[in-house]
């Protein structure tokens, strides 16, 4: 199944088939050895979906699970897509920038960046997406906060990589830098 069909594109398929085997199934045609080959393959395909739906269920709990973690991890997470912008804030890098959700979401992460400090960010930043860096990498910039303090920060960052080629984003921890050096 393409990952971009959705529950609703399968349930709709599963109908049709279904309800295409019952009108074979009542039509006068079928001898009586492929009636019972039908009744069971309904039966089968009933058996699936009822699986399906568990896993679906499943997944979707393990999903919501995850997004928990993340959401409440105790160190600032930020996820940003292949153009630096903001794409997942958890709640301790909302804290650590002093910002609401919105004003995060979609903006780009070097607008978080000292103006000292964005080029040299954005240089090492466009390295990693060129490079697509499977392992962390770290560096330090100050953070221009909502209250217009300015916050000395270590970023460790990983590139997301997409299944066959190139990264989707990247990963970021953000600490205070006093944190790292207590």
């Amino acid at each position: 199944m393409n990952s971009g069909h959705s529950p609703e594109w399968l349930l709709t398929t599963v109908t049709a088939v279904r309800e295409l085997m019952i009108k074979r199934l009542e039509g006068a045609l079928l001898d009586v050895e492929a009636k019972r080959e039908m009744e069971m393959a309904l039966e089968e395909l009933d058996v699936m979906w009822e699986e399906l739906q568990g896993q679906a269920t499943l997944l979707m709990r393990e999903n919501q699970r995850y997004a928990e973690f993340f959401q409440y991890a105790p160190d600032a997470y930020l996820i940003t897509d292949v153009g630096g912008s903001i794409r997942e804030a958890n709640e301790a890098a909302l804290e650590l920038l002093k910002a609401a959700r919105e004003d995060v979401v979609a903006r780009a992460l070097s607008h978080y960046i000292a103006p000292d400090d964005r080029a040299a960010f954005l240089t090492a930043t466009v390295g990693l997406m060129l490079g697509a860096a499977t392992k962390p990498t770290s560096m330090r910039a100050r953070l221009r906060l909502r209250s217009s303090e300015v916050l000395e920060a270590e970023f460790s960052v990983r590139a997301i990589p997409l299944k066959k080629s190139g990264i989707g984003g990247l990963c970021w921890l953000v600490r205070p830098a006093a944190d790292r050096d207590a």
